[in-house]
């Protein structure tokens, strides 16, 4: 299955994709946001029940980032976009992220029939904390949560509900 807006695609991930996958990883601010990445590496190609993993890439085919939607619960429909992120540091800041959330969440919400959908990241991470805000509409602490950089810091967990993301996508 290939997800399509204005400006990217999201695919499933594969194997072919490790070689990127693993370049990103070793950039420092990169891993520095993300962790060291190792399940994410063995994600890769593997079927998992409750997880889809996409890689995202331009229109033009050029590979710049990956998204994961994890936790999938079909019973109480809910799920996570657990791993959001653009690898390509010529792409950071140029509003992929928003884009790549919004089409998985229509995702989330219009095919997996998803009554919420959640995200979380660290209160440190601004570029992810000023991407989600944009879109998910609650917002909540728990407070010095992630150990970064000698200190602790707040995980900022953010959460939609299907009828607020159709009020937002209409």
């Amino acid at each position: 299955m290939i997800l399509e807006s204005e400006r990217i695609r999201l695919r499933p991930a594969s194997v072919d994709d490790k070689p990127a996958y693993a370049r990103w990883y070793t950039d420092p601010e990169f891993r520095g946001y993300m962790g060291p990445g190792y399940d994410v590496l063995d994600a890769l190609g593997r079927e998992q029940a409750n997880q889809i993993n996409f890689s995202v890439e331009t229109k033009e085919g050029r590979l710049i980032g990956l998204l994961f939607v994890q936790r999938i619960y079909t019973q109480g429909r809910h799920c996570d976009l657990g791993v959001v992120a653009i690898g390509e540091r010529d792409d950071w800041d140029k509003g992929y992220g928003t884009e790549m959330v919004r089409l998985a969440l229509r995702f989330c919400f219009r095919e997996l029939a998803m009554q919420q959908v959640h995200i979380v990241t660290a209160e440190f991470n601004e570029r992810a904390r000023r991407c989600y805000g944009k879109i998910f509409p609650h917002e909540q602490r728990h407070r010095r949560w992630a150990w970064h950089d000698g200190r602790f810091w707040d995980e900022v967990y953010f959460d939609i509900t299907e009828e607020e993301f159709a009020d937002l996508d209409s």
